[in-house]
């Protein structure tokens, strides 16, 4: 008999189901992670768990040694040698914050001011933005990865006058405040070794200010500090999206909306205070900061790293240092499914690199893991033999991966549970919802599905008969998520038109229209089956959903990332690939090319090459089950690796439809020219 997810409440919404089957109760409250105690507000969570744990390890950095600039192919390239990390326990962690907020009452920030956060992830995000918050000054969060653009109409629609930024991102900050008059102080989280680095070139009227003097409370009047308290419906987080289409929006979270979704992650994730977490995904991202004080409370250590630090291979880690995952021993990680197709690809050419034999049966063990895993002993001489190498550089103690943001494929959710041995989650939610909607059980070995509604989140179909899905569809119902419950933002920051399009109010509870379609499967749970804004129609009338097709696609071993193009006018797809190196070198030598002085961008280039790429993507599609309609007809190879920086993705590695279409329209263009010839 089926476990039931996920059950329809007397009201006819898709709720969070107990084991008997029967809905889980909305009217827990704050129960299930702050026991009988009165916490309402994002700072009464920090304190709440200092004063319950105060000298335990909260926060943890590792020690920078030494910086080296490395030049290669005529760029500069940073490393670093690490040592070890360094705490911050769990009373000095909430100390600090109480400096941030008395140094910020000094220069006369009052209720319902703005402060910015344009910072990586790191302990000083979370202290800044306990600090503001506990002032009622609401932090709006701005990616590392945002343009220049983006970040001028950031802080020109918010009005602030304090910027909270870091030493790497100074020089930015720097070149852009001639275009934001409002901002007026900046405050730097220094580096170990250069602290807050060069203040020249800044405008007159600009003042600097190191993080330290705002955490230290000799420097701080703390006799003069407002007595303040924040109120649960205060707007505590104007969250921008990076956004996979046009300008950024600010999404109004209150205290009441991030708490639901801690309470939320906190019955969904079986985890207390004995447990260790990497920090490596933005902060400004909402899964990010939901998942952060959900762990804050619960009385977890965070351990803070980078992508580019995160493994001993890692782009800024120096010869004979080892990754930050090697140091913290992490036994749960946030991560979004690319990263986790990066891993496994790099552990297969790692594997490859040591001849086909091994290879062969690593690959064999991976694909038949599970049903190995049934015949004692087994799997213990596996592990040890053939994954423990491979796990050690993720700490070999990782129990539990929560995947978000995006879909994850059943051969990605398998294949990395079977080589690093640990549970994968996947969950499902937006910034308008808090980061909350669905989520997999930790006793779900199922895949291809998100699981069933978390505590908090009301789910239902809507549906859409552009796209011909109606919840009275067969053998599922499908449509559109629409979500509610107390985790639904306020609306837009200053978009009213905006607002008023995705959110609505029905007998006292608040909605948000996602845009994402669904189909929920008997025991309540729910599978993403398309988005809005990606299903194109073709020329004889069948529907791509251009997202799916790509998740699958991306599985392919030569593929890093890629993006499907779609022309109404047209009967067949093209594709965009960014591919990897050390496959496509495999592929061109099946293909007779083995000059090893060709760059990544002569093979893109050649022809040859570009078929061969086109021929695996059709063989994989049709493997796993696409329809012709969905596998490219025509392929272009790009040696243009597709980052947060360039634009092309999202801080969260979502594609950004609109502007890889304006970089690629000429190369598309083409694909189509000569799929008519």
């Amino acid at each position: 008999m089926s476990i039931p997810r996920g059950v329809t409440d007397s009201n006819g919404f898709l709720v969070k189901a107990l084991p008997s089957g029967e809905p889980w109760p909305l009217q827990s409250g704050l129960t299930p992670l702050f026991k009988e105690s009165k916490v309402d507000t994002l700072p009464g969570a920090l304190k709440y768990s200092a004063n319950l744990r105060s000298d335990k390890e909260c926060m943890a950095t590792r020690k920078v040694l030494e910086r080296h600039r490395v030049e290669k192919d005529g760029k500069t390239f940073e490393k670093l040698t690490l040592g070890d990390y360094q705490w911050l326990t769990y009373s000095e962690v909430e100390m600090a914050a109480e400096s941030v907020k008395c140094a910020l009452s000094n220069m006369n920030f009052q209720t319902g001011d703005r402060i910015a956060i344009f910072a990586e992830t790191r302990a000083e995000w979370f202290i800044a933005a306990m600090g503001a918050l506990k002032l009622r000054v609401s932090v709006c969060t701005i990616y590392t990865t945002l343009s220049d653009k983006g970040i001028i109409h950031v802080l020109n629609e918010v009005e602030t006058n304090l910027v909270f930024t870091s030493f790497d991102l100074l020089p930015r900050m720097k070149s852009i405040l001639d275009q934001c008059p409002k901002v007026k102080e900046v405050v730097v989280m220094e580096d170990q070794l250069e602290g807050v680095g060069n203040k020249e070139y800044l405008p007159k009227n600009v003042k600097i200010i190191p993080f330290s003097e705002m955490t230290d409370r000799k420097n701080t009047k703390i006799s003069k500090c407002s007595e303040v308290v924040p109120q649960p419906d205060d707007v505590a987080i104007i969250m921008y999206t990076s956004g996979s289409t046009g300008t950024p929006k600010g999404v109004e979270l209150t205290h009441t909306n991030i708490l639901a979704a801690a309470i939320g992650y906190s019955v969904q994730i079986s985890i207390d205070e004995n447990d260790r977490y990497l920090a490596f995904l933005p902060l400004a991202h909402i899964m990010e900061l939901a998942t952060e004080t959900a762990l804050i409370s619960i009385g977890v250590t965070i351990y803070y790293s980078s992508p580019h630090t995160l493994t001993s291979t890692g782009a800024k880690i120096a010869k004979g240092s080892v990754g930050d995952a090697k140091l913290a021993k992490p036994t749960v990680i946030n991560v979004v499914p690319l990263l986790l197709d990066r891993i496994i690809k790099g552990v297969t050419q790692a594997v490859e690199k040591q001849g086909w034999i091994k290879s062969a049966v690593f690959n064999t063990l991976v694909a038949y893991k599970y049903w190995l895993d049934y015949i004692p002993l087994s799997s213990r001489v596996l592990n040890f033999l053939i994954f423990q190498k491979v796990r050690d550089e993720l700490g070999g103690q990782l129990k539990r991966v929560i995947a978000g943001g995006a879909p994850l494929s059943p051969q990605t959710h398998n294949n990395f549970k079977a080589i690093f041995g640990c549970t994968i989650q996947v969950g499902y939610g937006s910034t308008e919802t808090a980061s909350l909607g669905t989520g997999m059980n930790e006793d779900d070995d199922s895949t291809g599905h998100c699981g069933g509604p978390c505590l908090n989140a009301l789910l239902k179909l809507d549906d859409w008969e552009e796209g011909n899905y109606r919840t009275t569809d067969l053998p599922f119902p499908r449509g559109e998520i629409v979500i509610g419950g107390v985790s639904i933002a306020k609306g837009y920051f200053k978009n009213a038109a905006e607002t008023k399009n995705a959110f609505y109010e029905e007998n006292g509870i608040r909605w948000f229209r996602t845009g994402d379609i669904a189909e929920i499967d008997n025991t309540g749970c729910v599978k993403i089956i398309d988005r809005k804004k990606d299903l194109v129609k073709l020329k004889h009338g069948e529907y791509v959903a251009l997202g799916n097709a790509e998740t699958i696609l991306k599985t392919l071993n030569v593929v890093d990332n890629m993006c499907i193009f779609a022309d109404s006018t047209q009967d067949k797809v093209v594709a965009v690939v960014v591919p990897v190196l050390d496959v496509l070198r495999k592929l061109a030598a099946g293909v007779g090319i083995t000059n090893p002085d060709l760059t990544l961008v002569d093979l893109c280039e050649n022809d040859k090459v570009n078929m061969a790429v086109l021929k695996e993507l059709q063989v994989h599609g049709r493997r796993c089950g696409l329809t012709r309609w969905e596998i490219p007809a025509a392929v272009h190879l790009t040696d243009e690796l597709w980052t947060p920086d360039t634009g092309l993705v999202t801080a969260a590695l979502k594609l950004r439809r609109k502007q890889l279409d304006q970089q690629y329209r000429s190369m598309v263009v083409d694909m189509y020219s000569r799929l008519a010839d």
